[in-house]
């Protein structure tokens, strides 16, 4: 990094800031036009003319004055043309901040002899993005006004900094403070913050959530995405996800076609902006989970929670909550986002709000599952999963004593709804069921349903005696990929392979009762149905017992 020498202004190469620890001040400010550049400076008569070379020489004059022999000012020391010296500047600016003896604040804005308390928190300074952490790294701050009449410093203003910026107190005396802070709560102190560049709005924050990664100005929003991906690389704080989508008009330069479904991840920081009361449910409880980002997503295994009174869809549970240590004897308390199951994974329904348990909030915990979680949306994407529900075949068993042992495709099987998502020109789908018997509960046979949607509505169901059995189980247990279900018509392939002349939308097959002398009719059956409005087919399942069929 290149400081300035306060005595002969001129400018000196250093490598790391340990060479040279607590012996240089550095300046914080917000740019205005006529600044001076890295080759600006080069030239002594050049850079004494510009408007921005006042900030650098008033600076350099304080910092002579208490004993520092450098001093940093981040519009002339670092050469912006070299794209591997900006990178290295941005990623290792935080650790240059921490390790300076002060840092001086130039507030253009604040009125010599005005109020300090009345009219800082209306200054320029406290909107821009890349001074949050000039504020929270560096040991000591001092505040100037546009007569470089000294305000106050930090430590000495923290209460008040901390109210006015609702950044913790304790980060403010001590920077590394903040990892104990769920990453929610961080984002939100930049939710407000603005960048001339949109990529700064991540490159800002490095230093915030203790991540490197390469600058690629014209990545725009992008870069916001892998920002979060670093930081989820480096801790299982699920309060990344608790972020809320802005209603129209709040969004501002961050605005976006508003979208009914959308991704795990955030677009901007300022979608934080409602996270300032984030914490840990229980202090100092903190819930590390492991999960990856994949291709396909986020992975992770979880249980998700059915609220039947809140949402069609599941809820995840983050592990945080907005109030204050919420009591250990009381299951509630947490924060969690709506999912949606779709044919390539979950993805975040109604964006706009969080889930919230509360007390006498009926909750029902799902069975732990390996689940993804798409990363992004786009508006197009968004608009098909809103018709996801055409074509999907939706069960109806209730008439039928039974259980659902196994499903395949179970990346299409929405098991709160009960129902197969449709892909592309239609599916195969095959259910393997046990049937309970009312007189000796601990009796049971199986039957497997299988149907398809690819040409026309077609079902078939078989008992374990049926000859087909053992070619239908075995595919059903290897064929795992999903393509094998919605690429091709498979089931009619196998059963045209095995000799069956032709499917139809109703099937029956015979099952002796175990104990009474009876034969038990289960009648199978594709129907054209709705579900959410949308045309879908029902399979539906019944029985019929005869008590003479024996005799016959």
């Amino acid at each position: 990094m290149w400081l300035i020498d306060t005595r002969t202004l001129e400018l000196k190469l250093f490598r790391e800031p340990a060479e040279i620890e607590y012996s240089y001040a550095i300046l914080s400010h917000t740019w205005n036009d006529d600044e001076v550049s890295y080759q600006d400076f080069q030239d002594p008569l050049q850079r004494t003319n510009m408007r921005g070379f006042g900030k650098i020489a008033g600076t350099c004059r304080l910092a002579h004055a208490r004993g520092l022999r450098y001093a940093w000012v981040d519009t002339c020391c670092i050469d912006k043309s070299s794209s591997a010296e900006l990178s290295e500047a941005i990623n290792s600016m935080f650790r240059w901040y921490m390790e300076s003896a002060l840092c001086i604040v130039f507030l253009e804005d604040l009125p010599a002899q005005a109020s300090f308390e009345h009219h800082f928190p209306a200054c320029k300074w406290l909107t821009r993005g890349w001074t949050l952490q000039e504020l929270i790294a560096p040991r000591k701050v001092e505040f100037y006004d546009i007569s470089w009449t000294y305000r106050g410093c930090k430590p000495d203003l923290n209460a008040f900094l901390a109210g006015v910026t609702r950044i913790d107190q304790e980060v403010l005396t001590n920077s590394q403070a903040m990892f104990d802070v769920p990453v929610a709560r961080r984002m939100s102190w930049a939710s407000m913050r603005q960048t001339t560049r949109i990529e700064d709005k991540a490159y800002c924050l490095l230093g915030i959530f203790g991540v490197n990664m390469p600058m690629i100005y014209g990545e725009g929003a992008k870069a916001f995405m892998r920002l979060q991906e670093e930081i989820v690389k480096d801790t299982g704080d699920l309060s990344i996800f608790a972020w809320v989508d802005l209603p129209p008009g709040l969004s501002g330069m961050d605005s976006w076609i508003q979208q009914s479904y959308r991704g795990i991840f955030a677009r901007s920081p300022r979608e934080f902006a409602n996270c300032h009361n984030i914490r840990q449910r229980i202090r100092g409880v903190f819930l590390n989970k492991e999960f990856t980002v994949t291709n396909k997503g986020l992975r992770i295994e979880t249980a998700l929670v059915d609220v039947p009174s809140a949402s069609q869809d599941l809820v995840w549970n983050l592990g945080v909550s907005d109030e204050v240590d919420w009591p250990m004897d009381n299951p509630g308390g947490w924060v969690g986002v709506y999912l949606a199951k779709t044919a390539n994974g979950y993805v975040r329904s109604n964006p706009y709000a969080l889930f919230k348990a509360g007390p006498g909030t009926m909750r029902i915990r799902c069975d732990s599952a390996l689940i993804h979680i798409q990363k992004d949306l786009r508006a197009f994407e968004s608009e098909s999963i809103e018709k996801r529900f055409r074509g999907a075949i939706c069960i109806d068993f209730a008439q039928v004593p039974c259980q659902i042992v196994a499903v395949m495709p179970p990346q299409l099987w929405d098991e709160k709804r009960h129902l197969f998502l449709n892909l592309g020109e239609g599916i195969n789908a095959y259910i393997l069921l046990r049937i309970h018997f009312t007189i000796n509960p601990d009796s049971s046979a199986q039957l497997l349903v299988t149907c398809s949607t690819m040409f026309e509505p077609v079902c078939a169901i078989w008992t374990e005696d049926h000859p087909f059995w053992d070619r239908l189980f075995q595919f059903m247990n290897v064929a795992k990929e999903l393509s094998d279900y919605v690429a091709a018509d498979y089931l009619r392939g196998e059963m045209l392979s095995l000799g069956v002349s032709r499917l139809s939308s109703t099937d029956v097959c015979k099952v002796k009762h175990p104990q009474l002398d009876s034969i038990i009719d289960f009648q199978v059956a594709m129907k054209p149905h709705l579900a959410e409005s949308q045309p879908c087919f029902r399979l539906q399942l019944v029985m019929k017992q005869d008590f003479n069929n024996m005799h016959r």
